[in-house]
């Protein structure tokens, strides 16, 4: 016996609490504005001399955090306006009139981002979150890793390279 479409917009989806994702939200935004303001911060202080491979990577590789947090926010508003009122409008949109009326339940993930409409014969479709979010947030993070890593390496090797100071009596 299934349920009436009135009584499923009425319902949240199984695992996500608005609390936890609006405060996830708001740290993600935290974070965006910290790393911005280091990035700003380091182009600041250097404007006298050359930047070196190292410090443009590691600006890379926190541009690229920041791209990674903002497209989890992005999704995770998706998933947190499902939550209240047009659950059954997205999974209708999503799958169909015919598929959205078979819906019993609703679930979210918080990774990857999804909001999956179950269908009470025991399938499910995804629905709501865009379908690029979780692939670029996949691709900025590994340009953050994959930049991080190549400036830690420069680094070192600027420093290895370097003169060197000593200091005698």
């Amino acid at each position: 016996m299934s349920k009436a479409p009135s009584s499923l917009a009425a319902d949240s989806p199984d695992g996500i609490d608005s609390i936890l994702l609006l405060f996830i939200c708001l740290i993600g935004v935290i974070v965006i504005f910290t790393l911005v303001g280091m990035v700003g911060s380091g182009i600041a202080k250097r404007t006298g001399r050359p930047k070196t491979r190292a410090e443009w990577l590691g600006g890379i590789a926190l541009l690229s955090v920041c791209a990674t947090v903002a497209l989890y926010i992005w999704g995770a508003l998706h998933v947190m306006f499902m939550e209240s009122y047009n659950m059954r409008e997205e999974c209708a949109k999503a799958g169909g009139e015919a598929k959205a009326a078979q819906v019993d339940r609703y679930s979210a993930s918080y990774f990857p981002l999804r909001f999956t409409c179950r269908i009470d014969e025991g399938g499910s479709y995804d629905a709501a979150v865009p379908g690029y979010v979780n692939p670029a947030m996949g691709v900025a993070f590994a340009l953050a890793i994959a930049t991080g890593a190549v400036s830690v390496v420069a680094r070192d090797q600027n420093r290895s390279t370097g003169p060197t100071v000593t200091r005698g009596r």
